[in-house]
This record gives C-alpha cells, structure tokens and sequence, in this order.
C-alpha cells in the first residue's frame, strides 16, 4: 500500500471510530454505590410487606443480612415474631446527641390486576424501577441504609452514633412499631436527638427542583371504625329504614357533610409563603399573601387540592364491609373513617360531631387512631441547616423551606418526645409519578433514584462525620 493510500485508509478509520471514542470517553462512570443501592432496593421491593397483614419481618431480615455483611450489628426488634423491626447503630463514642434514620418497611396493599407491572416484582423498565413501596417508602430505606454502609466501609471518624431503625406498623398508625418500640424499648434510642424521615416534600420544572419542602409539622389523624346493627332478615322483605346498610349510608353522607371551614395555622402560613416565592402568576400572589381572614373563593379557583387540604380538616370514607349475598339484609355493616385534622388542632371536637351524626341506637364508634397536636420541629438545628445546605448544593437555584405535610407518620411519636423529627424527600418526584403513592403502578425514576442516594449521603457524611 503506497503512504497515499494508507493515509487515506487511517483517515477513513478514524472517521468511522471517532464517535464510538467519543462515546466511552463522555460516558459517565456510574457511581458502584448507586449500582448497587438500585440492586438492594429492586430485592426489596420484591418483598411483599403489605400491611395488613405485615410480615415486616420478611423484609426486615432483608436489611439485617445486608448490614451483618458489612460488619454492622443488626438485630430484629418488636413482640411479634412475624411483625418485627430491624435495629442498627453506628457508635462514636461522642456525647453528641445521635442521628436516626428512620423508615417503614410495612407498604399498603396492591390489587395486582390494576397494575401494568407486577407491584412485587421489583420491575426495572422504561427508566423506572417499579413497586409497592418504589416511593412509600423502601427507596428512602435504602439511601438510609446505603448512607450508614458508607460510613463504615470508609472508616469514617464520626462525631455522633449513626441509628438506623427499619420500622414496621407505620401504615396503619405505628401502634405496634414505633410506638411500642419507645414505649418498650426506650434503650434502643438512648441520646437519639434528631430524626430523618419520610414527609418532606419538592417541587421540579422540566427535572429541575424548585422547592424542598422540610416536613416539620404534620396534620393530626383521627381513624374512625363505625359499626351499625340492625335486624337481618331477607330483602324482599326489608325493614324500615334499611336496616344496618341504609342506616349506615345515611351516617356516612351526614358525616361527609360535616363543615371544615379554611382556616390558616401558622406554620402552614409559612410554608406556603416560602413556596410562592418559587411560583408565577396568581398561584405566586396567592400563596406568598396568605393571610388572615382568608379568601376561600380565590384560593379554590386558584389553588391545587394537594395545597388545599392544607388549609382544613378531610374527611375520607376509605373502607366498608357488609353483607354476604344479593338478596339478604345484613345484621352488621362496617365503615372506616380516615379525618385528618389541621396541625394545631385536637380530635376531641370532630369526634364529637361524628358521634351527633350518628342514630341514637344501634352504632358503635371505635377510635382506631388519634393523636394530639404535638409542638413542630425547631427549623434553627444544625441538622436542618445541613439539610438545606445539601439541597440547595444539589439545586442551586431551589428554595428550601420548613413545611406542614397532609400525612401522618412516625415522626409524631419522636415530636411527641422532644425529639426533633424532619421529614425529606431526596428524590426527584414528577406529580404524574407522585400520584401513584397508595395507587397503582407505583415507580421512581431510576436516575432520580441515583441522585437521591448521593444526596442522602452527602447529608448523613456532613452531618455526622467529624472535621
């Protein structure tokens, strides 16, 4: 081959291989922790914890296996062998007042014929992981527990105890998690003076966060289970009023008609005003001059529900159970009432005017949950400025603020204890993927999982490791 020709020959070579050059060398190496938390998280989504019935167990060995492989002391927690919490701690040998990092492993149940994947599969597609608890709430389990492996395998000289608690019982108010576990157990949470939970909330524009919502403060639950009796009999023949099932539709419209009028807590007055500041238009104007006395016209105009139910008490009918066939009266009809109350407010007054809709005789009222309002969490910690710091270093441009949550979790319990709780969310939640929290199809974006197991990190190093 003359030198013309085999310059020509390499110049053609060159041409050809130059993209795929390119494309290793601009590819980004994707961070082994991250790989790796995504394989934990997609086996523990295939852990079926629905709640009821539990099982919490079954996912709480899960999380022990892994911390045992990394040298880590962990031991399963609570009275029920099926039910049982997994327990870790980190020690420093400081007095600094520890961090815990806390969880749920129970999820809500799943009607697998509704979803398009299976909800226990661990599914990985389209750029998603999908899951019962993909959101709520075993991808936050896994940061925690990836950020307290980090911390080991790397040695670090830590400045307080690093706790990590995978709890069970959450979904159904944490009577025989959290709660029993302080009550029984308070040794397991000796010196523990800050809380990482579920509640925070963020904001995103085109993949972009906004706002960072720290949860702390929630509404107050009241869980209501009514029972009407009423003499059985078949239905050709039905007694007046309907028996236990008419006397049961009657109360539950009757309840659902209660009045919660719009009124503003102070805590939610801040929250929304922080977050205007990152909106436009009226929705901005709205939210950053909320006051007192409020306009309800302008704010039902202009603001979301997931914002409204902010402002007042809900009202849910979420569960009824009666009757065994088409054509017979039943003797007994059930109904769960799910109220959540505004932050500052006590159940005794809602539970009285459920109890004035109901008939004289005949209905029994069972308080499944209630909790009374608990003093928010001080938003002047050194846990929440290294919160708001991370955020905003992996968001320059967001806004960051102390914020009320609709929900309920076990944070209530720490509150209620002067422990100051936070709730985060670390991930990047687009509305269409934040609707299928306790719905179908559950999923999160796998590269915004990625980024959440760097912020979690990143928290739990700055604030815990020593400098």
């Amino acid at each position: 081959m003359s030198k013309s020709r085999r310059a020509i020959f390499l110049i053609i070579v060159a041409v050809f291989l130059a993209p795929l050059h390119c494309r290793r060398a601009g590819g980004v190496e994707r961070d082994p922790v991250e790989r790796e938390a995504e394989e934990n998280l997609v086996n523990y989504l295939r852990i079926d914890t629905s709640n009821p019935p539990g099982n919490e167990s079954a996912g709480a060995r899960f999380l022990q296996q892994l911390l045992i492989k990394e040298g880590i002391e962990a031991r399963l927690v609570g009275d029920d062998p099926a039910r049982q919490s997994v327990y870790a701690r980190l020690a420093s040998g400081s007095n600094e007042k520890a961090l815990l990092l806390l969880h749920h492993i129970d999820v809500v149940p799943a009607d697998a014929a509704r979803w398009t994947k299976p909800p226990f599969g661990g599914v990985r597609a389209n750029g998603y992981i999908w899951g019962r608890g993909a959101l709520d709430l075993k991808s936050l389990g896994i940061v925690e527990l990836m950020a307290l492996i980090d911390l080991k395998r790397r040695r670090l000289p830590l400045r307080r105890d690093v706790v990590l608690l995978g709890a069970a019982d959450e979904e159904l108010g944490g009577l025989h998690g959290c709660k029993e576990l302080l009550e029984k157990h308070p040794e397991l949470f000796a010196n523990v003076g800050y809380v990482l939970n579920e509640g925070g909330t963020n904001e995103t524009i085109v993949d972009k966060v906004t706002f960072w919502g720290i949860e702390v403060q929630e509404k107050v639950p009241l869980w209501l289970r009514l029972t009407f009796k009423g003499p059985p009999g078949h239905s050709a023949a039905p007694p007046d009023g309907g028996g236990s099932v008419g006397s049961m539709i009657r109360a539950l419209d009757t309840i659902q008609k209660i009045e919660t009028p719009y009124r503003l807590t102070p805590a939610v007055q801040r929250g929304f005003r922080a977050l205007g500041a990152t909106k436009v238009g009226e929705k901005r104007e709205v939210l950053r001059d909320i006051r007192e006395p409020l306009d309800v016209a302008r704010i039902e105009r202009v603001l979301p529900a997931g914002y409204r139910v902010l402002l007042h008490d809900t009202i849910a009918v979420t569960r009824i159970d009666t009757g065994a066939c088409a054509n017979c009266i039943p003797a007994a009809a059930t109904a769960h009432v799910d109220i959540r109350l505004l932050d500052d407010e006590s159940p005794d007054a809602m539970l009285a005017k459920v109890k004035a809709a109901l008939p004289e005789k005949g209905v029994s009222v069972d308080v499944l949950l209630a909790a009374a309002p608990v003093a928010e969490s001080p938003s002047d910690t050194d846990l929440f400025a290294a919160l708001a710091a991370a955020m905003k270093k992996a968001e320059p441009d967001s806004k960051v603020a102390p914020f009320v949550s609709a929900g309920t979790s076990d944070s209530r319990w720490f509150r209620a204890r002067g422990i100051a709780a936070y709730g985060i969310a670390p991930f990047k939640v687009n509305y269409y993927d934040a609707d299928t929290v306790h719905a179908n199809d559950e999923r999160i974006r796998q590269r915004f999982f990625g980024e959440g197991v760097r912020l979690m990190r990143a928290i739990v190093e700055e604030f815990c490791v020593k400098r």
